[in-house]
C-alpha cells in the first residue's frame, strides 16, 4: 500500500456543448486551447490557468449574446417529497420604516351624541381615546380653543355648530406603533361626557390599510363609523420625537453631567472642610494642606459654573450648557404620558436621571445641615444665624425643595400631577424664587458686591470672621470652623439655587425650544457671583489668621 499523499487527483473538466460546434469562431477555439494548456493534471502557472479560463468565459458570453442558437437550461432539481421548497426571504426595509407615527388630525361629520329631547344642549364635552388610552386633549388649558369656552376637566367643550364639518384637534400628538404593539385595528373612541350617561362612538382603523412596515412613506387616511362620523389620520414613519424636538441622547447626557457636577461640588465641600492631623504633620505644612482643600473647592465650583452657565459658550451654541438640558428635561417631565413607547421610554430615563440628581442634592443638603450644626455650637440666638436659617433651611430647603420633590413624584394621578406642577411654578416665580434667594445669600458673602443689589447692611461674612476669632485660639481651628459652618452653608446653598433655577418652570410647555434671554442672563450672572463668593471666602481666611 502506497503511503497517503496530499496530492489532489485530477478532475476532468467538461467542455461546453453547443448545438452546432462547427459555427464556433476561431478566437473561441484559440481560447479553449489556451485553457487546456493548464489542466489540474499538469504543472503550470496558476495565473496562466485563470487567464485562460477567464478568456474562455468572456468569449462564451459574447457569443451567446450574439448567437441565434438557444442554450438549453439544465433540468430542475427534484425536490424530495418530505422537503418543502424554500420561499424567498422577506426583504426588510430601513428599521425606521417599521416604526409608524400615527396622528389623529380631524373629526368629521360627528353626529350629536348628546342631543336632548328639548334641543337645549348646544355643545358636547369631548375627548378622544386611542385603544382606550387618553389621546386628546393632553393639556385641556392649552389644547381647547378659547373660542369654544372653558375646558371640561379632561375634555374640551365644543359647540355643536363647530362639529358639522371637520373639526381639527389642536396640538394632537403622535403615537408610535411597531409590529410588537400593533393589533388588527386601532380603536379611536370619541367620548362625550354627559351629566347622566356618557356617549361613546368607536371608529376602527384596520391595520392592514395603514401599517406597511417595509415602506418608508407618509400617508393620510379617513376611517368611518357605521353610526356616522369619521376621523382623519396621518401616518408617518420613524421614531416619535419628544415634545421639545431635542435629541434624546443629548438630553440624557446633559442630565448625567448635571449629576456628575453636583457630585463634584459635594466632594469638593468635603475636602474643603477636612481637618488635618496635627500630630503627624509639621505646623508649617498644616496651612498648605488647608490651602489645598480650598483649591479643590475652587476647582469644583469652577467646573460646575463652567458646565452649568452660559458664560463660556458661544452666542450661537444654544444648547451647550448642562442647565439648558436640565431645563428641557424638567419641561419634558411636566408633560403627561403620551401613550407612545418611544416618548414614554424617554420619560422613564429622564426620571431615573433626576432620581440620581436628587441623590447628589441630598448629599449637599446633609453638608448644609452639618454646617448649621457647627453654627449652633457657637451661635445661639444671633441674627446672623436666624437670617441664614430663614433663607437656607426654610425658603430653600422646605418651600423650594419640597415643591420640586412633589413635582417629580412618580405614579400619581394626572390631576395631582397638575396640582403639584402648579405649586412648583408658583414657587419658581414667587418672592422666594431661586434667583431671589440667591441674591440675598450673595449679599452676605460677596467680595466686590457689584452684582444684584450689592452688599447687605448686615454683612454676615465679617460677622462670622469675628465669631471665629473670638471663639477659637488656634488659627487652624478658626479656619476649619469658618469653613464647616458659614463657608459650607453658603457654597452648598448657592450651588443648589443655580440648579433649581435651571429646572424651574418659567415658561409654557410649547416654548421649550425657544430661547429665553432673561433666563440666560440671570443664570450667567449667578455663575459669576458664585465664583466671586468662593474668592471672598478665601480672602476672609487671611483675616481670620491675622
Amino acid at each position: 500500500m502506497n503511503p497517503p499523499t496530499n496530492q489532489v487527483p485530477p478532475v476532468a473538466v467538461a467542455e461546453p456543448v453547443f448545438d452546432s460546434p462547427e459555427t464556433v469562431q476561431p478566437e473561441f477555439q484559440k481560447a479553449q486551447k489556451q485553457s487546456r494548456r493548464c489542466t489540474p493534471a499538469t504543472v503550470c502557472c496558476g495565473t496562466c490557468s485563470l487567464v485562460g479560463i477567464a478568456i474562455a468565459i468572456a468569449v462564451t458570453v459574447s457569443l451567446l449574446s450574439s448567437s441565434p442558437y438557444v442554450v438549453v437550461d439544465p433540468p430542475p432539481l427534484e425536490v424530495s417529497q418530505n422537503e418543502a421548497p424554500s420561499s424567498p426571504p422577506t426583504v426588510r426595509g430601513d428599521p425606521e420604516c417599521a416604526m409608524k407615527r400615527v396622528r389623529i388630525t380631524e373629526i368629521c361629520g360627528l353626529p350629536d351624541l348628546d342631543d336632548d329631547a328639548f334641543g337645549n344642549d348646544k355643545a358636547m364635552e369631548l375627548k378622544v381615546l386611542i385603544n382606550d388610552l387618553p389621546y386628546w386633549p393632553q393639556r385641556p388649558e392649552r389644547d381647547c380653543l378659547e373660542a369654544y369656552g372653558a375646558s371640561g376637566g379632561d375634555a374640551c367643550i365644543i359647540p355643536d355648530s363647530s362639529l358639522t364639518g371637520c373639526f381639527a384637534l389642536q396640538n394632537s400628538i403622535e403615537v408610535a406603533f411597531t409590529e410588537e404593539n400593533v393589533d388588527e385595528a386601532v380603536k379611536v373612541t370619541i367620548y362625550d361626557k354627559d351629566f347622566f350617561a356618557d356617549d361613546i362612538l368607536d371608529i376602527l382603523a384596520p391595520t392592514v390599510e395603514w401599517f406597511r412596515p417595509n415602506k418608508c412613506e407618509k400617508t393620510t387616511h379617513e376611517f368611518s363609523s357605521e353610526e356616522g362620523g369619521s376621523v382623519k389620520m396621518v401616518v408617518d414613519f420613524g421614531e416619535v420625537e419628544n415634545l421639545c424636538g431635542v435629541d434624546d441622547v443629548q438630553i440624557l447626557t446633559g442630565l448625567d453631567d448635571a449629576s456628575s457636577e453636583l457630585q463634584n461640588v459635594q466632594l469638593a465641600l468635603a475636602e474643603y472642610g477636612k481637618g488635618v492631623a496635627q500630630e503627624r504633620v509639621r505646623r508649617r505644612l498644616i496651612f498648605s494642606l488647608l490651602a489645598s482643600g480650598f483649591r479643590i473647592l475652587g476647582r469644583g465650583v469652577a467646573s460646575f459654573v463652567g458646565r452649568f452657565t452660559p458664560s463660556r459658550r458661544g452666542a450661537s451654541d444654544a444648547l451647550s450648557t448642562v442647565a439648558d438640558l436640565t431645563q428641557i428635561g424638567s419641561l419634558l417631565y411636566s408633560q403627561q404620558q403620551s401613550n407612545s413607547p418611544s416618548v414614554d421610554g424617554l420619560l422613564d430615563d429622564v426620571f431615573e436621571r433626576f432620581d440620581e440628581i436628587d441623590n447628589q442634592l441630598d448629599e449637599i443638603d446633609g453638608q448644609i445641615k452639618s454646617g448649621f450644626e457647627q453654627i449652633q455650637l457657637v451661635i445661639k440666638e444671633a441674627f446672623a444665624k436666624q437670617e441664614l436659617d430663614e433663607y437656607v433651611t426654610f425658603r430653600l430647603g422646605v418651600d423650594l425643595r419640597s415643591s420640586y420633590d412633589a413635582y417629580l413624584a412618580r405614579d400619581i394621578s394626572t390631576p395631582t400631577r397638575a396640582r403639584y406642577e402648579g405649586q412648583f411654578r408658583e414657587v419658581c416665580t414667587g418672592d422666594y424664587s431661586p434667583y431671589n434667594i440667591f441674591q440675598v445669600l450673595y449679599s452676605h458673602a460677596c467680595k466686590e458686591c457689584d452684582r444684584f443689589g450689592g452688599r447687605s447692611q448686615q454683612y454676615f461674612l465679617s460677622t462670622y470672621v469675628d465669631i471665629a476669632k473670638a471663639n477659637f485660639e488656634a488659627d487652624m481651628d478658626r479656619v476649619l470652623w469658618f469653613r464647616r459652618s458659614f463657608g459650607t452653608v453658603v457654597v452648598g446653598a448657592l450651588t443648589e439655587l443655580i440648579f433649581f433655577h435651571s429646572v424651574c418652570l418659567y415658561r409654557d410647555h410649547d416654548e421649550c425650544d425657544m430661547p429665553d434671554p432673561v433666563w440666560d442672563r440671570r443664570l450667567e450672572e449667578m455663575g459669576y457671583a458664585l465664583e466671586e463668593v468662593v474668592e471672598s471666602l478665601g480672602e476672609a481666611e487671611t483675616r481670620i489668621e491675622q
